[in-house]
Parts: structure tokens; sequence; C-alpha cells
């Protein structure tokens, strides 16, 4: 049956996995569609279709199909085909030549002597003739020499362009025409169209693939108090099709999770009342043919009409491949599959639905779905054969296969509405075996996995909640499995910079910009480029980053801001009988903003405090300008919460001008003591 194409409009990308959707544009008034070129890798539970416009979607199972002999790609490539016919040229002619040399190695120089009655040369004549000859072979010598070396390179440099053909054949895209042996998807739409029906219908198919992967990144571009933050996305994918112009979405759901729902318990506020009764209940319908009343009951009475040309799988009992066939059914006769194909549906079918614009169906496929009460029932065909085929075989012989089929839950469908079989889940029909095609689909998931990060990436974070990020524009990826950076949205944003200095541990003033997350969504981990004014400054990691909350990232060391710090120390002996002492001791912090605009800086100290319950020791704090405030550890830092004695003075600096800081304390401690490392605190 030949099938038509369908276009991939738009992706949804999963951390492990990706949705693809297609569209395709048929006739309104066909009953059954075939879309075929969709890859290997599509897991059949998850297809489904959408049907926009007077049809109605009725059934839909998926099969594997080899390749038309005409349109069948070549077993190895027309490139790879003429690097190995040069290379076994150049092999040739090296084999060549090494015989010629070895011919001429094993040449006499000196003849057969002459017989008893034959007069003998004059040995002037021998001799020229001899040395003739020597000379003629060694010229033909070294041309053969010569031509072996350039034949040799040739060999060097076929062999090299051969292996460069094939490593670009094994890393080019998976999207390619299938070969004779090769297995591509292909999904059989049933349709019931209106009453009717003119024109066109869209058919939106959707399937899940597994060889497909993203980790995020970001671009951060600093100007002033403003800034642009950019999502980015580094995309791998080898799902045997290239995402040529599609609309691109970057999710952080996992598909294949399994979660349920939490139960919450039912509460009312207020006096206890009687349940109303209910009216208008009807109890739940019994056997699975009861829920199907509303549907015929929908469904007008029609009259026969003319036969209908239907095209149908016939499968040939010496070989595996499935031949096409025309048969004409009578007025009436809903044609059975072979074997353990699915029955079709009545071809004179129509929906029920009025005639509206546009009609929407959502049919799942339901592969996963368990068998009906009372255990698996045995397929019957509705339509006996006369022949030696299953469908033509006693009920006694026909179970056990039956019974085999019914048992494998993965490969099963629930029949159509017209179908006598309804109600009931029938076996998919799934062309022939692909385990080369199923190892090869294994091994692109595997790749794909396997594929290291790119530094800083991360690809696992909190799934608190899960959000999803469009692409701006359409985007095109290719199968190949590798990496491919992918510009996805930008925002504007507003950036609050500011410095940091620590001149007790560094003489270093570092520069910190404060970002607010423009984005309805959380930043999720990951490295992020700093520009400043269209400069790169350097790359920092981005934590997770919740929607409207703010993040700090360091932008490095500020050369036009200096900073020094000075420290004097001073012994003094107090008490009436001189028996204690203090230690003076004073800094001096120097700032200088060389920069063409005010920055606001904040200078961190620390102050010696003594340890709880300590009476010996007293450590009074002097005068400080400008003043300054304590410094708490962020309680969100476990690390620093020990710190005690932190105090940081918040400044703003001008442009090209120097502020000075003082600060002082002093330790009181007996005479007859002295601090361990030292009276001197400060160096």
């Amino acid at each position: 049956m030949p099938g038509i194409t369908a276009r991939i409009i738009d992706v949804t990308l999963y951390t492990a996995g990706a949705r693809v959707r297609r569209v395709a544009t048929v006739e309104a008034r066909l009953t059954r569609v075939r879309i075929d070129g969709l890859p290997r890798a599509v897991i059949d539970d998850t297809l489904r279709v959408e049907v926009v416009g007077p049809s109605v979607a009725t059934s839909l199972a998926a099969g594997r199909d080899a390749p038309a002999a005409s349109t069948a790609a070549a077993e190895t490539p027309a490139t790879v085909r003429a690097a190995e016919r040069a290379l076994a040229l150049a092999e040739t002619e090296q084999s060549r030549l090494e015989g010629a040399l070895g011919s001429l190695a094993q040449a006499p120089v000196i003849g057969e002597p002459p017989s008893d009655d034959e007069e003998p040369a004059a040995w002037e004549a021998v001799l020229a003739a001899r040395r003739a000859l020597v000379t003629a072979r060694a010229e033909r010598e070294v041309v053969l020499r010569e031509q072996l070396i350039a034949a040799k390179q040739r060999v060097v440099d076929a062999r090299r362009v051969l292996a460069a053909e094939q490593d670009r054949v094994a890393r080019a895209t998976g999207d390619r025409a299938p070969k004779l042996h090769e297995l591509r998807t292909y999904v059989d739409v049933e349709l019931e169209p209106a009453p009717g029906a003119e024109g066109t219908i869209e058919l939106i198919i959707e399937y899940l693939v597994s060889a497909a992967r993203w980790v995020p990144s970001y671009v951060a571009r600093l100007d002033g108090d403003q800034a642009t933050v950019e999502v980015r996305a580094l995309v791998a994918q080898a799902a045997g099709e290239d995402w040529t112009g599609v609309t691109l979405v970057l999710s952080t759901a996992e598909p294949t999770r399994f979660a349920t729902l939490p139960e919450l318990p039912a509460q009312k506020i207020g006096r206890r009342q009687d349940e109303p009764a209910k009216k208008g209940f009807r109890p739940a319908p019994v056997g699975a043919g009861a829920l199907y009343a509303d549907y015929d009951r929908a469904r007008p009475p029609h009259k026969p009409s003319a036969p209908v040309e239907m095209r149908t799988q016939v499968w040939d009992d010496d070989s595996s491949r499935a031949k096409d066939a025309f048969q004409t059914p009578p007025h009436g006769h809903i044609m059975s599959a072979p074997a353990a194909a699915a029955p079709k549906p009545d071809i004179n079918a129509f929906a029920p639905e009025p005639q509206a614009k546009k009609a929407r169906s959502f049919l799942a496929r339901g592969a996963g779905g368990a068998p009906p009460p009372g255990g698996p029932q045995p397929v019957r065909s509705s339509a006996p054969r006369d022949d030696g085929a299953m469908g033509g075989a006693p009920a006694s012989e026909m179970a056990p296969a039956a019974s085999t089929a019914r048992l494998d839950y993965g490969n099963l469908r629930m029949a159509p509405p017209s179908s006598p079989q309804r109600g009931q889940l029938i076996p998919t029909p799934d062309g022939f075996g692909d385990p080369a095609g199923a190892a090869e689909v294994d091994a692109a998931v595997a790749r794909v996995a396997a594929l290291p990060l790119p530094p800083g990436c991360r690809a696992a974070w909190s799934h608190t909640y899960d959000y999803a990020f469009t692409a701006d524009g359409r985007v095109d990826i290719a199968a190949d499995g590798a990496w491919h950076s992918l510009a996805v949205t930008a925002l504007a944003t507003t950036a609050k910079l500011r410095h940091v200095a620590t001149p007790r541990e560094q003489q270093d003033v570092f520069r910190i910009a404060t970002l607010a997350n423009p984005f309805a969504g959380p930043l999720l981990p990951g490295p992020i480029d700093i520009y400043d004014q269209g400069r790169f400054l350097l790359t920092s990691d981005l934590e997770l980053t919740a929607p409207g909350a703010t993040v700090e990232v360091g932008l490095g060391v500020d050369a036009a801001v200096k900073i020094a710090r000075n420290t004097e120390f001073q012994e003094e002996v107090t008490g009436v009988l001189r028996g204690g002492l203090r230690l003076h001791h004073s800094i001096t912090v120097e700032v200088e903003n060389l920069s063409p605009r005010a920055i606001e800086l904040e200078v961190r100290e620390r102050v010696p405090v003594t340890r709880d319950g300590e009476d010996e020791i007293e450590v009074t704090l002097g005068r400080v300008e400008p003043a300054w405030d304590r410094f708490l550890p962020d309680p969100d830092l476990p690390r620093q919460a020990k710190l005690r004695g932190g105090y940081r003075w918040r400044i703003t600096v001008p442009p090209a001008k120097k502020q000075t800081l003082r600060a002082g304390y002093e330790i009181k401690i007996a005479g007859k003591h002295e601090l361990v490392g030292g009276n001197r605190r400060e160096s």
C-alpha cells in the first residue's frame, strides 16, 4: 500500500527522549491512510493521531516494512565505493611495480656461452654489450623505484581518503533513505468521514523517541544597570530523522517517570448536613458491548453503495515480505484481516459527528491496556476461509495460537467500534521481525546517553516542578548524535553591580552582579558566559534559581579599583601596679576608584573575639570611620555558621576618587600573660 509523507512541525525535547509531531494533508473522503517514512526508533505504544476536519479516526496501527527496490539506498555510499576503487587501483599498481623490480633483479647480465660451432665474438664487443646492459638495467631500476615510491604514497593517501569517507558516513545524520534490508516504521489510520465530506483534512501524528537529550547553558550581557539573559541549550539526538525548521520546546519533565497524584481528603466547614438525593443516576453498563450503545444510536442507517476498492496486505507463506493486493468486498461485508492482523472497519461507516468546520479527534493506541474481564478470548475471523490458513481452522485448533497472541500485551490494541470484535484487545500487525534495526536503535540510545557533558553543564536538577522553554524561532537539528548549541530565548532584566573586598586576606576587589530571573520558569543549573559591554569576562556556574528570584554571579577581579590595608600596633602597660597590658591595634584601608563610574563597595573586616566564659581577656572596639555594621553569616551557607567578629563597611566611591577607612580595637590582658601566636594580631 503506497503511503504519504508527513512533515515534522514541532518537537518537545525532554531530559531523555523527545515527542515529535508530524502533519499530513489528505482528502477528506479517504477511509484508510498510510503514513510511512517514520524512523525505526518510534516507540509504538506512544503513537497518537489527531484529525482536523470532517472525519474521525477509528483505528491506529504501526508496523515495519522494507523499502521498494527502486527507492532503496545503496548498501555502500558512492563516495566510499569510489575511495575503495581508488585504493584497489593504487595497491594493484604498487604490486605491479614490486613485481617488475623483482623480475629485473633476477635478469642475468651474462648470458649462455656460445656453442662450439659458433665463432666467439670479439672481447671488446662483449664488454661493450655487457656495459650497455648493466647501464640500461640500472636506469630501469631507478625509474621503477621512483615509481614505486610514488605508488606507495598513493596507497597511503587512498587509505587516508577511504578512512575519512567511512568516518564521515559513520558521523553523518541518520536521516537517510533506508537500505533494502532495513525496515522503517509506517502508521495505518482508519478514518470515518462525515456524510458528504469534501476537501481535505489534516492528520497530526505524535510519537516518542528515546535517542535525544539536552542540557542548559546561559549567556548574560551586562550594560550598566541593565542586562540581557539568554537561555541556550546543547541538544543531541540520533532518532533517525532530521528536525528541520521545527518549533522546539525544551521541557524539564521526565515523560517516562511514573508518578501518582496525591489523594486530598475532603474537608467541609459548617454544620453537618445530609447528602442530597442523587437524581438521574444510572448504573454503570455491564459488559463491553453496552459501552457502544450511544455510538450505535448516533449512527444513522445508510444504504449500501457501490463496491469500494480496498487495498489490504496478503502475506505469502514462502516469503516474509508483504504483497499488495486489491480486493473488492461485497455490499455490507466487513473484511477480515489475514492471520494475526487486525480486522478492517466497515468501509461504508461514517462519523456520527455533525458537519462542522473543524472536528478534532484524539485517539490513543491502547497497547498497554489490560485484557477484558474473564480472561483472554480467542480471536475469531469474521469471514471463514476455505484454505488451510488460520482463518479456516477449527476453533479448537485456532484457540491456542490466538491465546498466545492475546498474552502479548505489548502488541495488543482495542478493536475499532465498527469491528465485530469491538470491546476486545486484538493483536497488532507489526510486519516481520527486525532484530538488526532494534539493535541499531539501542546503540543510538546508548551513544546519546554516553555523550560526555560539555564543561560546566549538568544534566540533573531538582524536579520540584516542571517547566518548558519554547524557542523563539525555528531550529534545525541533525540526527548525528553530536552536541548542537542552540539559542532558545532571551529577556531583558535588571543588573545590580557591587564590589566586595577582604583586604585582610587578599589585596583584590571582586565585582559581583546580582541578576533577577526574568523568565516565568526556573533557571536550571549550568554554565553562564558573562559579557560586559560586548567584552567577554569569564564563565561562571549558575545554580537553580526560581522564578522571580535573584542570582549572584561573580565577575572576577576589577582592576580599576585599588585597595591597600595598613596596620599599627602599640603595647602599653596599665594598672596601678603596672600589672596589665593594653594592646592597641589600628587599621587603615585606602580605596581608589579608577573607573569612570561610581561603585558600591563592601569592605569586610574581622575583630578578634574571646571564648565563651573567658574573663582574663577583654576586647574593646575603638574609633571607626566611617561607621560599619556587623557582618552576619548567611544562614543558607552552613560552612560560615561559626563566623564571629565580622564587620563590614558599605560605601560609595565616586569615579576617580580615593576614600580612607579607619578602625581600631584594644585587647586587655594580664601583664604576666601573652596571647597565643603573639600580642600583635595584625600584620
